[in-house]
């Protein structure tokens, strides 16, 4: 039970430590949700919304339905899968900045045309920080009460362009703002960050973990057929545990943006596009245990219907013959009885 309880830490433990070693991982998981329509309308929502609010006290400002076109030509065109992959490659070098080099120390980072710069070069007049929440305050380094985001300047010039093609002369003279999607705050990756570093350290162990208490107490069992059926339903119910962690982990333990509202639809979306590998490896595993539990359940009733029946009792065969003696017995007085009258 020691090693099926192991299992679904192990799972996710290698899980993370996956996501967190590479970049490359991380990217290839969320990379194809830039065709998810939640994440197009959470990128159009905040860049529709930067562009709407600085076009206002223009000599001809935009119509709303201009911008709200011009946004969804980019987010639907075909440069912003490429884009978003680079958006999301630059917040998975903030993170693991964060978790290697901790609070005042990483410099954050902006992506500006598909460039990462320093983020004390990334303000601009009027602008969001973007990067994170006060790095504008605090100099080129990070702060407990930042936060790691998407910075969306990449998709926000895409959309300048476009509308300046579109006929829009203002276009040139928007402010160079920087709308984000918040991800992580960094007060909570900080937390996390000495599980993080032994998780990597102990990456291609962690299988292990799991694996070995299992083949020792099968091994070792008195009755290995019950062990195996045992760990069956036992790595079974682990994994249904695992999975409840998950859909808990997703409604009630994604980060909360600093404003306190809900996190992002394109945040449930990247989510789930990494909650992808423990959920194939969980039914898997799942499927494992019930399959080997299945198995011994068969070979026991096969065994037992080609078992011959139990020999005859010594003792019970002598009790039924003095037994058929004294009804014999008693059948021959009465017998005798009756002819004597």
């Amino acid at each position: 039970m020691f090693g099926c309880a192991l299992t679904p830490f192990a799972l996710a433990g290698f899980w993370v430590a996956d996501e967190i070693s590479g970049s490359g991982r991380y990217v290839a998981d969320v990379a194809p949700t830039a065709a998810d329509p939640a994440v197009r309308d959470a990128v159009a929502e905040r860049v529709t919304a930067a562009i709407s609010e600085s076009l206002h006290g223009m000599d001809r400002p935009a119509t709303a339905d201009l911008v709200r076109r011009s946004v969804n030509a980019v987010v639907t065109g075909g440069d912003f899968p490429a884009v978003w992959a680079e958006l999301n490659r630059a917040a998975h070098r903030r993170v693991v900045s964060v978790l290697r080099d901790g609070p005042g120390r990483a410099a954050p980072e902006r992506m500006t045309s598909g460039r990462v710069v320093p983020r004390q070069a990334a303000s601009g007049p009027g602008g969001n920080t973007g990067g994170t929440g006060n790095a504008g305050n605090a100099g080129n380094t990070w702060d407990a009460g930042d936060s790691v985001d998407l910075d969306l300047t990449p998709v926000y010039g895409m959309v300048r362009r476009e509308l300046a093609t579109a006929g829009q002369a203002d276009a040139p003279r928007l402010p160079d703002l920087h709308p984000r999607i918040e991800l992580f705050p960094v007060r909570a990756l900080l937390g996390a960050r000495t599980a993080c570093d032994w998780l990597v350290r102990l990456k291609w162990a962690l299988p292990l973990l799991p694996v070995l208490p299992l083949a020792a107490g099968v091994v070792l069992a008195g009755d290995r057929e019950e062990a195996l059926n045992g760990a069956g339903f036992g790595l079974a119910a682990s994994m249904a545990a695992l999975a409840a962690g998950l859909a808990a982990a997703r409604s009630l333990c994604l980060p909360v943006p600093g404003d306190g509202g809900p996190p992002s639809p394109a945040v449930y979306a990247i989510f789930d596009a990494l909650a992808l590998f423990p959920r194939i490896g969980l039914r898997v595993v799942f499927a494992a245990g019930l399959i080997t539990a299945g198995v011994v359940a068969i070979v026991r009733g096969h065994r037992s219907s080609r078992e011959p029946p139990p020999a005859p009792d010594p003792g019970g065969s002598e009790a039924s013959a003095l037994v058929q003696g004294g009804m014999r017995c008693s059948s021959q007085g009465s017998r005798w009885r009756h002819e004597r009258r």
